[in-house]
């Protein structure tokens, strides 16, 4: 019998699960042939928020950086992709701009901003939010300024145009969550989380902290301006409140925590569980919602205060236990 522990046994697991992810992402992608438009859109707003929390892993899990702004990078793709679109730029081309230029101001800024620590970092970010919305405003003429930007119609009927914004929302995620778990294989997720567990010791052992940290944000931001940029196609009418939202950041923080920070499938199963939970609570307590939905969110915090992976394997390992004393 092979040991649960035993090398053999860690990689039985890792095929079943990914066997499992592989599935999902195939029921996932045949599932518009029979949802109507209403879970359509729910999905792919699932879709959505899993691809942002999956950015917000790489700063946030792996790396140890808390930046409560980093939805300010879903408002940069979202204006990236309007603008390119505007001047006549196809989608998937816009699209690449808006990955592209996230992840550039990121780049540009983190060198400054990822040397504060703490505290002082999670309210830089947050500033660098705000700064955004008022860059946009200011700058006006391509941007649209307070008055918003309106996005190119596209020539599909709204029925494929759906689906295929669906599909594109489903790849974000897959690709994401399969970058995330390749990273924790590589020298660069065991530098990540070195800076996580202890930047100076990381420095010590050789790690140009600055520079590992300013490509995790990159790479976070990157994936954050994908979704924004899908998220502005979608839409077809951004302005700068809506873009650059602070709750976007918030809800994906919230997905984070409760699926488990610096995993793989956690911030996925954040993003399902939060989202569907939300869109339930909607339907059952139309006048008592929010009430309601916050309790649950604080009863599951109470259940699995370390996330609801982390209570999943250790109510497995319990069953373990019994089961083999038995």
């Amino acid at each position: 019998m092979i040991s649960p522990s035993s090398p053999s046994g860690a990689r039985r697991r890792a095929l079943l699960f990914w066997a499992f992810f592989a599935a999902g992402a195939v029921v996932l992608a045949l599932a518009p042939l029979a949802l109507n438009n209403y879970w359509l859109r729910v999905l792919t707003t699932v879709f959505m928020y899993a691809t942002v929390t999956q950015g917000l892993n790489v700063i946030v899990g792996l790396t140890g950086y808390h930046a409560f702004g980093n939805a300010v990078f879903f408002g940069f793709g979202a204006y990236a992709c309007g603008v390119a679109m505007t001047l006549g730029a196809p989608f998937p081309v816009a699209l690449i701009a808006a990955v592209a230029f996230s992840a550039l101001v990121a780049g540009i800024v983190g060198w400054p901003i990822l040397r504060l620590r703490g505290h002082y970092f999670a309210i830089a970010t947050v500033a660098l939010n705000l700064a955004a919305i008022q860059l946009v405003i200011q700058v006006g003429g391509v941007t649209g300024g307070a008055e918003g930007l309106p996005l190119p119609l596209s020539d599909l009927p709204p029925g494929p145009l759906y689906r295929a914004i669906y599909l594109v929302m489903l790849a974000g995620m897959v690709v994401s969550t399969l970058l995330v778990a390749f990273i924790l294989t590589r020298p660069f997720g065991y530098a990540l989380r070195a800076i996580r567990d202890g930047e100076r010791a990381a420095g010590v052992m050789g790690i140009d902290t600055t520079a590992t940290k300013v490509a995790a944000w990159a790479l976070s931001a990157g994936i954050t301006g994908f979704a924004g940029g899908v998220w502005a196609y979608w839409i077809t009418f951004i302005e700068p409140a809506s873009a650059f939202d602070p709750a976007i950041g918030v809800k994906a923080y919230m997905m984070l925590i409760l699926g488990g920070m610096g995993t793989v499938i956690g911030p996925v199963l954040g993003a399902f569980v939060l989202e569907f939970l939300s869109t339930l609570v909607w339907g059952g307590f139309l006048q008592a919602h929010q009430i309601v939905f916050g309790v649950l969110i604080v009863v599951i915090c109470l259940v699995a205060p370390n996330g609801m992976l982390v209570a999943g394997r250790s109510l497995i390992q319990r069953w373990r236990s019994r089961h083999g004393a038995a």
